[in-house]
């Protein structure tokens, strides 16, 4: 099984889907009626929109802490990426 998952590819996939799924989680938890789109407007009326997002990307580090622990090297290299590219933009957007 370690052949099949110890992937860059498989890391960097779950790297970039990972903060959407939890971006979803803290929607459908939080909102009842608005659309995606009303639901980002009002977490930037509020000031919380970059808070929010951050939180969407710490499942990231689980995910690697995963891969680090069975020894899936390859595919914790893949997850390094997609985190500090979304790094990058939420301090972008945090200007």
């Amino acid at each position: 099984m370690k052949e099949k998952f110890d992937n860059f590819w498989v890391g960097l996939v779950l790297g970039l889907v990972v903060p959407f799924i939890a971006f979803f989680g803290v929607y459908k938890w939080v909102n009842r009626t608005n659309s995606i789109l009303e639901f980002i407007e009002k977490l930037s009326s509020w000031g919380v929109q970059t808070t929010v997002f951050l939180w969407c990307i710490l499942p990231i580090a689980f995910v690697f802490a995963l891969f680090y622990f069975l020894h899936w090297d390859n595919a914790a290299k893949g997850v390094v990426f997609p985190t500090m590219i979304y790094t990058i933009v939420l301090l972008i957007l945090d200007m």
